[in-house]
């Protein structure tokens, strides 16, 4: 085998091996979150006065390498109806799970069970667990928190009226390591007419809808 030969062929398998590399997403870093903001500089969301009571104010389930796996917190129904209000809906698609918190990859058919509670319910802010546990960047998880039970007086000042149009129209899903530290904006999907906020998540954290 000449030398022009072999370097032809490590070049093919260096260029192959990032290839699979990048399809689990373990080579990419996820995006940036925004600058570390104080939680008194935010406003956080809160239910209305007439909301409905959480059917549940955690839920846990098992996310599987290879399945497509999720898990709800829901509202009870209103008065005369029998279907629950989701308030919040995690998915975790089937190529979504990359590394436990110890670091170790996750292999196709591995498991772990995931965690999601209000841990503050004045500002609706979820925990999710285990702590440390990372998603993939080409198939992140999905998290999607609906705020149509809300209060209306968004900025909280004492009347509802076009300021509070204005403050939904800047809602993002933001994330917090630990309770009591400052907060980071992620990217987020609003959408206005269904009344939800989305965004891909990278890794496990508080998070909770503010601006």
């Amino acid at each position: 085998m000449t030398p022009l030969f072999r370097s032809v062929i490590a070049a093919t398998l260096l260029g192959l091996a990032i290839a699979a590399c990048s399809d689990d997403g373990s080579t990419t870093e996820p995006p940036a979150p925004g600058p570390e903001v104080p939680q008194a500089q935010l406003t956080f969301l809160r239910l209305a006065a007439d909301a409905p009571p959480a059917s549940n104010t955690s839920v846990s389930f098992w996310a599987v390498r290879g399945q497509d796996r999720e898990g709800s917190i829901y509202l009870r129904p209103r008065a005369g109806r029998t279907d629950s209000l989701e308030l919040l809906n995690f998915k975790v698609g089937s190529n979504s799970l990359l590394t436990y918190p110890d670091g170790r990859a996750f292999q196709r058919g591995d498991s772990v069970r995931i965690t999601i509670r209000i841990v503050d319910l004045s500002r609706l802010i979820f925990e999710f667990q285990p702590s440390g546990l990372r998603f993939s960047t080409r198939d992140p998880a999905e998290l999607e928190i609906e705020y149509g039970e809300c209060d209306d007086d968004v900025n909280r000042d004492g009347r509802v009226d076009t300021n509070d149009d204005l403050a939904r129209r800047q809602f993002a899903i933001w994330r917090q390591e630990a309770l009591g530290a400052p907060w980071q904006r992620l990217s987020s999907l609003l959408d206005i007419d269904d009344e939800e906020v989305e965004a891909d998540i990278f890794g496990f954290t508080n998070h909770a809808i503010a601006y």
